[in-house]
């Protein structure tokens, strides 16, 4: 049985979320295993016995929060009605991704990372993205709809997600899923 640690179920639950909350605030190469040791009030050593590594930490966080979007999809997928119209639909999943600000924030973060040259977070993320992809082609297929949103059309449907998480999370403008459906349904 995993110990319990302060709030959390396990130690390796609170590692996981506190290294997720400092790479959020800090960015991943701002944050030393040392900073995630102290601030989860453990030994570098306990941290050392879970995550060697702090690129396995990365790993298992991007795991985490990737799969949290997947879910997210996925159960916008398994809500679709078939005669429901495309637009209002990608607009439910649009509001759906942004909801949870700390997982859009760490997904940037993690994002960033990605493009420092980290092989292993890069295929991870390359994976997921794919199986998003797939995700939304499904759904759209799903409503029947002409074939809008297939291969580039659904890569720029993640495309202007991400890049309006980031300005609208960095605060220099907003961009609306109405913005993004009209670019994308055009």
């Amino acid at each position: 049985m995993p110990r319990k640690h302060g709030d959390y179920a396990s130690v390796r639950e609170a590692i996981i979320s506190t290294a997720a909350q400092l790479f959020t605030r800090q960015g991943v190469h701002g944050t030393s295993l040392g900073d995630i040791a102290q601030a989860a009030s453990l030994s570098k050593g306990t941290l050392y016995y879970y995550y060697p590594a702090k690129d396995d930490l990365v790993l298992t966080i991007a795991e985490s929060c990737l799969s949290h979007f997947t879910e997210a999809i996925l159960i916008w997928v398994d809500g679709l009605k078939r005669d429901e119209p495309l637009r209002p639909a990608l607009g439910r999943l649009l509001h759906s991704l942004r909801e949870d600000r700390e997982a859009a924030k760490l997904y940037l973060v993690l994002l960033t990372e990605c493009m420092t040259g980290n092989p292993a977070l890069h295929d991870l993320m390359q994976h997921h993205t794919r199986e998003w992809v797939v995700l939304l082609e499904m759904g759209a297929l799903k409503l029947q709809s002409r074939p809008q949103i297939l291969g580039e059309r659904a890569e720029l449907f993640f495309t202007l997600l991400s890049g309006s998480l980031q300005q609208g999370l960095a605060g220099l403008y907003e961009i609306g899923d109405e913005m993004i459906l009209d670019v994308l349904l055009g």
